[in-house]
């Protein structure tokens, strides 16, 4: 199969991905094996790696996400992992949770959460629309692809930036330790 066509491909499955809102999220708790499943079932699709129950047991004790109450996990515990799952390939657990907690500072938990999820959805539309078509992204257009290793190298560089950019905007956020 030729480089272009795996990478149409892929561009089809990114679409196929459905990322719930907040009110589509499940009103009931889940158990971490349902947790699980649910996190990779929407995951899978933008071909991230697989969600783990010591990956979540990890978030807890990390403080990242509040201790299950009876073994269940509410709604605001379940967008928190789905937020980490879609980010942590990139940010460490730290950075991720101090970016949730700066986007919840004067809005409630499904504000932050559907933000989240409707950029995410907006940027693999663009991402799917500068592909399929003669716009640019980060200076990569769709006759770029075809040289796969030049389009693979301006991402590389524009994710390793973006990424030391939003470190860099996470610590400035931080609230500063009082000297005494």
């Amino acid at each position: 199969m030729a480089e272009e066509e795996i990478f149409t491909l892929y561009l089809k499955r990114l679409q196929q991905a459905n990322l719930p809102r907040w009110t589509d999220l499940p009103q009931f708790d889940l158990y971490m094996d349902q947790i699980v499943q649910y996190v990779n079932e929407i995951i899978h699709p933008l071909g991230l790696d697989d969600l783990t129950p010591t990956m979540v047991n990890n978030y807890v004790k990390k403080g990242v996400i509040q201790p299950p109450i009876k073994k269940k996990y509410n709604r605001d515990q379940l967008a928190n992992v789905l937020v980490i799952a879609m980010l942590k390939p990139v940010f460490s657990l730290d950075t991720i949770a101090a970016g949730i907690r700066y986007q919840l500072i004067e809005r409630e938990r499904w504000q932050a959460y559907d933000a989240f999820i409707l950029a995410f959805i907006g940027a693999v539309q663009q991402v799917n629309s500068d592909f399929t078509s003669d716009v640019t992204i980060a200076k990569v257009n769709k006759e770029d692809t075809v040289n796969i290793q030049s389009a693979m190298v301006s991402l590389a560089i524009n994710a390793v930036l973006e990424k030391l950019l939003v470190e860099s905007m996470t610590q400035a956020v931080q609230p500063q330790e009082k000297k005494d």
